[in-house]
């Protein structure tokens, strides 16, 4: 359990444990990491992409629950999805009432039946876990504004003026990954961040932000809910997103 302490304590210095309980919150997602930045002097804004900009791309309007259309993401989540729900220009997928929480609950007992028996785990993934059942638990008590008491198993956004996010995005990397480095542990194994090579023009993971795929001026954001196989599928679906885009 030593391993999840310091997952979970890092977390929580960093200010993301309180965008883990509502990580399906995608509307806020951007105003955190530009603010988590700029708490640490950076402007993000001023910064300039090594990607050119498009200002074409800046322009256009994304649905992504009709770019990625339920079938789809039931195939690549490989769990039901009956409703979509647009919030914030972000697509929410929900499955049957219920999934959501008894997932979060089996990704958990593994998880400790795994400490118990001693196994060495990422630390990435039991914060994730716990992430994730924190933001089940809190849809069923009605905590993040949802309605219909249900986690969604999959949140996506796609913004054309997402460079900023971006840069973001990164430097949040490289400042969490500091702090693991300073508790005696990686980067990559904190979990607390890592770049995704061959993915768009650049992707990081981090944490409850999910995947942070760029291409050009454009952002997807994934957020994979309390699903097996969570970081795996959330790369497929970039892979089957970036095309189309």
């Amino acid at each position: 359990m030593k391993i999840l302490i310091i997952v979970v304590a890092l977390f929580a210095v960093g200010g993301i444990a309180a965008i883990g309980v509502g990580y399906y919150a995608l509307h806020k997602v951007k105003q955190a990491v530009v603010a988590k930045a700029e708490s640490y002097g950076v402007d993000v804004n001023s910064i300039p992409s090594p990607v050119s900009s498009s200002t074409s791309s800046r322009h256009r309007v994304y649905k992504p629950c009709e770019i990625f259309p339920m079938s789809e993401a039931s195939k690549l989540l490989g769990e039901p999805i009956e409703r979509t729900q647009i919030m914030d220009a972000a697509c929410l997928y929900y499955g049957p009432p219920g999934l959501a929480e008894k997932l979060g609950e089996q990704g958990t007992a593994e998880m400790m039946a795994k400490a118990k028996a001693g196994v060495q785990m990422n630390g990435g993934d039991v914060a994730d876990t716990v992430t994730k059942m924190m933001g089940a638990a809190a849809a069923r008590s009605g905590e993040n504004g949802t309605p219909g008491g249900e986690a969604p198993l999959l949140t996506l956004l796609i913004d054309p003026d997402g460079r900023p996010q971006m840069t973001a995005v990164a430097i949040s990397k490289g400042i969490f990954g500091g702090i693991g480095a300073g508790a005696g542990a990686g980067a990559a194994s904190a979990g607390l961040g890592a770049d995704i090579p061959n993915l768009g023009d650049r992707a990081i993971r981090l944490g409850p932000l999910g995947l942070n795929v760029l291409k050009v001026d454009t952002v997807i954001r994934i957020i994979v809910g309390p699903v097996p196989d969570a970081n795996n599928k959330s790369i497929a679906i970039a892979r089957v997103l970036l095309p189309r885009v």
